[in-house]
């Protein structure tokens, strides 16, 4: 092997550094997004452990210093497939935004067992390319199944860029394996170029994946209350923004417009940590009450707005009253103190197409009626 082959090694390590700290970077901004970080730092790993087995191993071996090379190839071998054991999980995480279940941990020690049974048998650098070969294919298979699903803009061009370079891979992996299972395993100078380029490839397009996805995050965290959980008054809109038009055409929704009644002397009282327990819990109730097609947003302090969407929309006074009635009886989990609050409700309905805008007004103004009229009761307007 030339200088330069060990040189572009050198070189392919250090820009794995640089690209964990990326990938590191990228996962401090973008809290919530799983799978980025690990990614990183397992292509580290590997790389280190591939240059070690490819690189200094093989150079070794050719020298004839056997104990050097075993221990080399060995070291190589069992960080290369740690490294391509987390790269199996953060791919996981990364498509199915999730945490690790037990039994997708275990491929850790297992991948990291296969280097080992290599070393206990004896066999240097072919062993230890054969246990990377088969790691490597394994975690470009998970790769490709999970990243299969991410077929929404501004996901698809990425995501499928990465499954063309895993395959591109899975190639010349499949042919180092058969070389290692035959005793001729070996880097190969015709195509290392192709490798490291298609990893480049790759890992810029993870980065563009996870920035992605990062700002998806902050624009749905941007549209949530953060109290509650609930949409916000931005939220709201643009959640109904893509069916808005369909459903005002079919005369399908109604607005429900709820205040909670003397809600300041709840927090003069108690305090307003308990004022926010009161908010979650009603927010929880509500909730409970609403079918997933309904849309439920916070659009104050303690004011909410639910717009009832559907077949159904006409009879949102119905919904109301059970949303009112279940908050009456709503209790705090102790040890909170046994709080009591009661709420107001304005319900505008149409029989006929109608805009948003008025249908909230509307209920605004049934809203202002009930509390004129007593609270703690339901009013609506039909427009």
């Amino acid at each position: 092997m030339t200088t330069d082959f060990y040189n572009l090694l050198l070189t392919d390590c250090a820009l794995a550094a640089i690209l964990l700290g990326l990938f590191w970077y990228v996962s401090r901004v973008s809290r919530g997004v799983r799978g980025i970080a690990s990614w990183g730092l397992g292509h580290f790993f590997y790389s280190v452990g591939a240059a070690m087995l490819d690189g200094a191993a093989t150079g070794l071996e050719r020298a004839g210093s056997t104990t050097a090379t075993a221990v080399v190839a060995a070291t190589g071998g069992v960080l290369a497939c740690g490294g391509l054991a987390v790269m199996t999980g953060a791919a996981i995480k990364f498509g199915q935004q999730r945490p690790l279940t037990r039994a997708e941990w275990m491929v850790v020690p297992g991948f990291v067992a296969m280097s080992l049974a290599a070393w206990l048998a004896g066999d240097a650098v072919d062993g230890q390319g054969a246990a990377m070969s088969v790691a490597e294919l394994a975690m470009l298979a998970v790769v490709l199944w999970q990243l299969r699903g991410l077929d929404v803009p501004p996901l698809r061009v990425p995501a499928r860029l990465v499954m063309l370079g895993c395959a591109v891979l899975a190639y010349l992996y499949g042919r180092d394996l058969l070389q290692a299972l035959t005793g001729r395993y070996g880097p190969n100078d015709a195509w290392v170029n192709v490798d490291l380029s298609t990893w480049y490839l790759i890992n810029f397009c993870m980065l563009m994946l996870a920035s992605f996805r990062a700002a998806e995050s902050l624009r749905q965290t941007a549209m949530l209350d953060p109290l509650t959980g609930t949409l916000n008054r931005r939220g709201l809109f643009a959640r109904l923004d893509p069916e808005l038009e369909q459903l005002t055409r079919e005369a399908h929704l109604a607005v429900i417009a709820l205040d909670l009644d003397h809600f300041k002397r709840v927090n003069d009282r108690y305090g307003h940590e308990i004022g926010d327990l009161v908010l979650q819990k009603l927010s929880d109730t509500i909730r409970g009450q609403t079918r997933e097609h309904d849309v439920f947003a916070r659009t104050g302090g303690e004011e909410f707005v639910i717009v009832v969407t559907g077949p159904d929309a006409p009879n949102a006074q119905h919904l109301a009253e059970r949303i009112r009635q279940a908050l009456a009886t709503m209790r705090l989990d102790a040890p909170a103190p046994p709080v009591r609050v009661t709420a107001s409700l304005g319900v505008a309905v149409s029989n006929r197409p109608m805009p948003l805008s008025m249908l909230m007004r509307g209920a605004d103004e049934a809203l202002y009626t009930a509390k004129r009229v007593g609270r703690d009761c339901v009013v609506t307007h039909s427009l």
